[in-house]
């Protein structure tokens, strides 16, 4: 018997659960924090703007105020590894629901929430589909596509430097292990002609959908429910990097038990199916979510085979990986800081 099923709807107790904020996180609260606090009585007090750096000042304060924190892949194998993560007790959980999730996605520190894609992202009133950009290449061509970008700050979760590699020419299957000084030569090109570096998931779908920007970096799945809600944005599968992220549970969390009955309930086929439903894009890692989508549902996900063929993997454990005692991000970081003050990493 899974941790819910010791659960009933007089459970007291409340799990503070931390998300993207925004689209997601409304998504979110409709399809799967609503309905858990339902069927276990359990309150979900929302928190937004999950980050490893926060994480570890909670931590160096002993207050850790999360219970579950939802996080992009990288930032969780890297707070996995500097062991600021509780492992998941899987004997508590499901077996049931555990045994429908892609292995890929079953770690020792966190459960997958869902697969998504950063894909190219456009107004189309600048740019209608056909004319838009279609590679990384176009996106770098203010000559034949003109008009102001937003691309992703380095501090951000889902850094710029993939893409100015794949612009300067460098190919998918060469992409990793990153050259990060040639990405910046990239970077240093396309600098004058970017609005803003975003420091949020929020922020490139928003201010393509203002006409602010015309060209940005953006998640497929805030481009997409922005688009069902009639905001002038579209986006290309081309060249889009696809990745996860995952449900984890901060070391030190005040309420544990709650955590994992919201990992497990979260992790089921029906709120996962929901979710994307609202989001109108990212794809499931419960394998059983795939038979409750419509047909015209499953096309619109990361993983349908049309859309993932045109995809590239983002490797998470390469910006987790430590050189020299720091990991390829927090590096990365420390160069981006430096280009910003001196134009060199």
């Amino acid at each position: 018997m899974g941790v819910l099923g010791k659960a009933n709807a007089q459970t007291s107790g409340a799990v503070v659960v931390c998300s993207y904020g925004g689209q997601v996180q409304d998504a979110l609260r409709k399809a799967a924090f609503e309905p858990f606090e339902r069927t276990t009585g359990i309150k979900v007090v929302e928190a937004t703007g999950p980050s490893p750096a926060k994480l570890r000042a909670m931590s160096m304060s002993n207050n850790i105020e999360w219970d579950v924190v939802q996080i992009f892949a990288p930032d969780f194998l890297a707070l996995a590894n500097g062991n600021l993560l509780e492992k998941i007790n899987y004997n508590a959980l499901d077996g049931r629901t555990m045994s429908q999730i892609n292995k890929q996605f079953v770690h020792p520190f966190g459960v997958g929430a869902a697969t998504y894609s950063l894909v190219i992202a456009f107004n189309t009133k600048y740019y209608p589909i056909g004319k838009h950009p279609r590679t990384w290449s176009d996106v770098w061509d203010v000559q034949k596509f003109p008009g102001p970008r937003i691309l992703p700050a380095a501090t951000s979760a889902s850094p710029p430097n993939e893409c100015a590699l794949l612009a300067d020419g460098v190919l998918p299957q060469h992409l990793y292990p990153l050259d990060l000084e040639r990405s910046y030569r990239g970077l240093s090109k396309i600098k004058p002609h970017v609005l803003k570096w975003s420091s949020g998931g929020a922020m490139a779908p928003q201010a393509l959908a203002d006409g602010e920007a015309h060209i940005g970096f953006a998640s497929q799945g805030r481009i997409a429910q922005l688009k069902l809600q009639g905001a002038a944005v579209d986006f290309e599968w081309n060249q889009g990097f696809y990745t996860a992220d995952f449900w984890a549970i901060p070391k030190g969390a005040k309420n544990v038990g709650n955590a994992l009955k919201f990992i497990e309930f979260v992790s089921r086929p029906e709120p996962v199916v929901e979710w994307i439903r609202l989001m109108g894009g990212g794809s499931p890692v419960n394998a059983e979510s795939l038979n409750l989508m419509t047909p015209e549902l499953a096309k619109q996900t990361v993983t349908y085979p049309d859309n993932l063929k045109q995809q590239i993997w983002l490797d998470a454990e390469w910006w987790a990986k430590k050189v020299d005692g720091k990991t390829n991000k927090d590096r990365n970081i420390e160069m981006w800081n430096t280009w910003l003050q001196t134009g060199n990493p």
